[in-house]
């Protein structure tokens, strides 16, 4: 039953993060700095 209930937990949370990721590439703008940030490495 434990071990369910982690289980549980550990998908809700890695479903929250992808879904904020998922938000996050929908804005242009965060898109634009995160590419000029990658290319600001090269």
């Amino acid at each position: 039953m434990r071990t369910l209930y982690k289980r549980s937990i550990v998908a809700a949370a890695l479903l929250a993060v992808l879904l904020g990721v998922f938000v996050l590439y929908l804005q242009p703008d965060f898109m634009l700095t995160l590419a000029d940030q990658i290319w600001a490495c090269f």
